[in-house]
């Protein structure tokens, strides 16, 4: 029989200087995984919380994209690049003249006030420089080619902006903000507004959903010790069966009684063992008609392998 194949969910901190992709690489090295996935990128120049699961367990993925992020911003004030981060290309670089006027112009009270104010916003345009494809090409890419993009509009949620501070560059602030909302785009469109070059020195992603920053290391740390499995990471309902319900059930069949009750992400079908995932199953909720469908099954009866952890 082969090895059992252990799956799990790894909490990881990124830092600044490497790719999101680069992290899946390094870490599929690390733990010697064939696959890892990820739960949103962050920008090269970004750091802090990946969610990566491992093995059997990419199914998941597309459960933590949706959900809300939050973030620890610094923004650096007479500084504005292309991209709004310090990847991006100069544009202007007047620190020494700028920031003495911010804080003439902003005291704190009405920096306060402009950005609590952002909560206001209910769309955005995401920026030219970024990772999105249009005709198969990195928009940004086209963008420093001289093609004209057109930006994207998209529905966002800015839930909340506290700790606002100002710092030695400028100021820094936190934000809560729904799946996919461009934090940089927010200082450009600000820097905009204001007439004044705005810039981010620092984004830190502090949680997602959920899950936040505690506990989590970083990825010269890390080890398959560090796997978390379904339980601790994203527990449902379950329903376990015997020995001939498992046999239906791994090679697609159906179970009709005792199902947990509904819930928005479904339910566990598990072993007796009360600990393995045989499938994942949402309910279809239509009358005279199977009740639930598989989204996953963890199991291979052909190779006979066991997703377990």
């Amino acid at each position: 029989m082969s090895k059992p194949y252990h799956s799990g969910f790894l909490f990881v901190y990124k830092p600044p200087g490497i790719t999101s992709s680069d992290l899946v690489l390094k870490t599929k090295r690390i733990l010697g995984q064939k696959s890892v996935g990820h739960t949103g990128t962050l920008d090269r120049f970004a750091e802090g919380l990946l969610i990566l699961p491992c093995g059997d367990y990419t199914a998941f993925s597309q459960v933590f994209l949706g959900k809300d992020k939050t973030y620890l911003a610094e923004v650096i004030v007479g500084l504005r690049t292309d991209s709004g981060d310090p990847d991006g290309v100069v544009e202007v670089d007047e620190r020494e003249t700028i920031l003495p006027r911010f804080e003439s112009e902003f005291p704190i009270n009405r920096l306060d006030a402009e950005l609590e104010s952002l909560t206001k916003q209910k769309t955005q345009k995401a920026p030219k420089i970024s990772a999105l494809k249009v005709g198969g090409k990195r928009q940004s890419d086209l963008f420093r080619e001289g093609t004209v993009v057109e930006e994207k509009e998209r529905a966002i949620t800015i839930h909340s902006v506290r700790d606002i501070q100002r710092t030695k560059e400028g100021f820094s602030f936190r934000i809560h903000v729904s799946s996919g909302t461009y934090i940089r785009k927010i200082i450009l469109d600000l820097s905009e507004k204001w007439g004044i070059p705005l810039s981010l020195g620092k984004l830190v992603r502090e949680s997602i959903g959920e899950y936040d920053l505690n506990g989590v290391k970083t990825f010269d740390q890390i080890s398959d010790k560090d796997l978390k499995n379904w339980k601790e990471v994203f527990p449902l309902p379950t329903r376990i069966v015997d020995e001939t319900e498992k046999k239906a059930v791994i090679h697609g069949g159906y179970i009709w009684d005792k199902l947990p009750k509904p819930v928005e992400n479904g339910f566990y079908i598990v072993d007796a063992d009360e600990k393995t995932i045989l499938a994942w199953c949402d309910y279809e909720g239509k009358p005279d008609h199977i009740p639930y469908r598989y989204r996953k099954v963890f199991f291979d009866p052909s190779a006979k392998i066991m997703f377990s952890k």
